[in-house]
């Protein structure tokens, strides 16, 4: 069994962080890091964390004291996580417009 962000996710879910939204958050944006290189620089556990940074964030959950628990370096989980925010933020530049258009293009050009 390969260790990876996902399973990192569904094991950290169960471990007193009780919101169903959250964690459904949280195991979207593990699956769309997939997309990214994050895994090849980072552990997939920190990875994870910073996704449920990013969710508790969004959903306003204080869960700092969890996460001093872990005794984790912070620096580094939110380091990660701007960089999946980054992510987004340059993806949704790409609109569905623009992705067609370029497909028009490339489909007129021999």
């Amino acid at each position: 069994m390969c260790n990876d962000p996902l399973n990192n996710a569904d094991s950290f879910s169960t471990s007193g962080i009780n919101d169903t939204s959250m964690t459904h958050l949280t195991l979207g944006l593990v699956n769309d890091t997939y997309r990214m290189d994050l895994i090849l620089i980072h552990p997939p556990f920190l990875i994870t964390l910073a996704c449920i940074y990013i969710a508790s964030v969004h959903k306003e959950k204080d869960i700092r004291t969890w996460f001093e628990e872990l005794s984790v370096d912070m620096n580094i989980v939110k380091n990660i996580a701007m960089e999946i925010l980054d992510f987004y933020e340059n993806h949704r530049l790409f609109t569905e417009e623009r992705v067609h258009a370029a497909f028009n293009k490339l489909a007129t050009n021999p």
